[in-house]
């Protein structure tokens, strides 16, 4: 694995570490092309009581406290915010279109070394210095835009965000409602205009198939967003927009179906049993074309789910990369 992989590091802790809403400045500078886009801000999150409890795990996490030594960054002090933006069209494996925008304060001659000591390269666009590596056949780029503004992804979009920086981003209309609808009430989102057939073509290669028939049902979608908001309970919000009202109906059937699943197993699987109490009280709403399902969590049942999952490593990179 290439050192390269350590600066994903620097980015991906972040996300483990809380979420928020909206950062404009940040969406100002997304590609006009882009087709999903999700919001992460640590420091309005981290001082939820979920937030609070996530970091005390980082805390214990030998990997992590290495990176942060050898770095200098510590994503729960020097992160203020993340925006993912997903661009156009999903195409070949590894060869994805994207961008990570983030706020805050950064090692930036750490990660310049990562990047220059693994067979990186420089270029300037517009007088700004971007970080290049190649991996897996595609040119990924880092770059700082304008101070305390850090730019990850494919180096085509990173190009084309800081060539554009002066001018804000027009995004799509329907990708724009839906961000400023979802992002008013939630304090973390996301926003997808891609069409569901996009997602059922995934499933279908990775799901039994006694299950692709309810995930069928999705291929119905055109836009969709989600969004949770912190507090005890912590509430989650879905919505999406289908072809017709018969779609909206059956997606709300296979939603039902999915939790009625989740419920039976109450008594085999822990994880289940956590999360059936609050799937009893999951509420599901269908208006023309439109689907809602919104639930309540309470707080110390995620934590026993977090404790019930797999253990994460996300510093596994780092250490192979040194």
């Amino acid at each position: 694995m290439h050192r390269f992989l350590a600066v994903s590091v620097l980015f991906s802790f972040a996300a483990t570490a809380a979420l928020a809403s909206a950062d404009n400045g940040l969406l100002a500078l997304v590609p006009a092309t882009a087709t999903t886009v999700s919001s992460i801000n640590v420091q309005q999150a981290s001082s939820s009581t979920l937030g609070q409890y996530m970091l005390s795990k980082m805390d214990t996490d030998t990997g992590f406290n290495e990176f942060v030594q050898q770095s200098g960054f510590d994503p729960r002090r020097d992160l203020q915010t993340l925006v993912f933006a997903g661009i156009g069209q999903p195409v070949a494996k590894g060869q994805t279109k994207f961008v990570i925008l983030a706020r805050g304060t950064f090692p930036v001659p750490w990660i310049q070394q990562q990047i220059l000591s693994n067979n990186g390269s420089t270029q300037n666009v517009n007088g700004i210095d971007l970080y290049v590596h190649s991996e897996h056949g595609q040119s990924i780029a880092f770059a700082i835009p304008m101070t305390g503004v850090a730019v990850f992804g494919d180096l085509a979009s990173v190009q084309q965000i800081i060539a554009n920086r002066a001018n804000a981003s027009v995004l799509d209309p329907a990708l724009q409602a839906l961000i400023s609808k979802i992002s008013t009430n939630n304090d973390a989102w996301f926003a997808s205009i891609l069409p569901g057939t996009l997602l059922t073509d995934h499933v279908n290669a990775a799901t039994n198939q006694q299950l692709k028939p309810q995930a069928q049902a999705f291929q119905s979608v055109r836009q969709a967003a989600g969004g949770i908001l912190f507090g005890d309970p912590v509430a989650f919000t879905f919505d999406a927009i289908t072809r017709s009202p018969q779609d909206a109906v059956s997606l709300s059937d296979v939603v039902r179906f999915a939790a009625s699943f989740v419920q039976l197993q109450r008594q085999n699987q822990p994880q289940a049993q956590v999360f059936a109490s609050a799937l009893d009280g999951m509420t599901l709403n269908t208006s023309g074309n439109e689907f809602q399902a919104s639930l309540a969590v309470p707080e110390k049942s995620l934590e026993q789910l977090a404790d019930l999952g797999p253990k994460a490593h996300p510093h596994r990179g780092f250490k192979s990369a040194r």
